[in-house]
């Protein structure tokens, strides 16, 4: 690659990141005149696993986000980012519809041979989530939730996939108090959930291929009632080495409930096998809108 369009690149990549990191400063700073009056807001994000509830009927809840990942491998490091999104519309009042992408995502490879950069757009996932349960603390029963998703080969010829690849989740959801806790405040509860999944997927050959799912979180609120924290381990892909190997991390991190409408969050992730990166960070910014 000719030094002035590497160059080139750069510029486009830093001014990108800042562009969306402004954003969301601008968008946070609104937040006042954005925020609507829906009860709650419950986010499916940052933590891998999904919550076991929709969105109101009627309401538009964006959950955006910035991260970045970096893996080293045989002498070469690969490092990049992306820009996730996930649009949750209200259909029914326990259906929402939903759209998700990483949308536009670059990568920089380096070794001590050469170098290499790659920018485009992924793949877009589309589907429903259908909160089926609702918890029964006394009995033990959980709040659950199913997921039916299919992603689509709409990304850029370096980040898309064959064909499409469906997805069934099922996510379950309990909420903990412990008996030496205020029972009036629930706030600081524990929060306990699990993800199992399966994919359709297709490797390099085109060839489809069944792979799992399979996340668990656990979350605690902390010090004020908008704050929570969590802990979890996950794997995007179970799956055999001839097909890309499992990606499995664990990740840690936190959400912020600036007012009803609203929530920042972080967390970072460490890959724990061959495949997944072996660092992550994402920062997020989440609301709903209505009419």
């Amino acid at each position: 690659m000719p030094a002035g369009v590497y160059c080139w690149d750069l510029r486009i990549e830093k001014m990108l990141v800042e562009y969306i990191l402004v954003s969301i400063l601008l968008v946070a700073s609104a937040i006042p005149e954005l925020a609507q009056a829906q009860t709650s807001l419950v986010t499916d994000r940052p933590d891998f696993v999904e919550s076991s509830s929709t969105v109101d009927q009627g309401v538009l809840q964006i959950e955006g986000s910035f991260a970045t990942d970096r893996k080293r491998n045989a002498g070469r490091t690969v490092s990049g980012w992306s820009t996730p999104f996930l649009f949750r519309l209200g259909i029914l009042s326990n259906v929402e519809a939903r759209l998700e992408s990483d949308w536009y995502t670059r990568t920089n490879g380096e070794s001590q041979a050469n170098s290499s950069t790659e920018g485009g757009f992924s793949d877009i996932s589309v589907g429903i989530k259908w909160a089926f349960a609702t918890e029964e603390e006394g009995a033990g029963k959980p709040s659950m939730a199913a997921l039916v998703h299919a992603d689509l080969p709409t990304g850029s010829r370096e980040f898309t996939d064959s064909g499409v690849r469906p997805s069934l989740r099922l996510s379950a959801e309990w909420s903990v108090h412990m008996p030496w806790e205020d029972p009036n405040v629930t706030d600081a509860d524990w929060g306990v959930g699990v993800m199992p999944g399966i994919m359709i997927d297709r490797n390099e050959l085109n060839e489809s291929y069944f792979s799992g799912i399979l996340g668990f979180v656990i979350s605690k609120g902390v010090l004020v009632p908008a704050l929570r924290v969590f802990t979890e381990i996950g794997f995007e892909k179970i799956q055999s080495v001839q097909n890309g190997g499992n990606f499995g991390f664990v990740q840690s991190g936190g959400t912020y409930l600036i007012n009803p409408s609203w929530q920042l969050d972080a967390a970072l992730a460490y890959g724990i096998t061959d495949s997944a990166a072996d660092l992550g960070f994402t920062i997020g910014l989440s609301g709903f809108l209505r009419d």
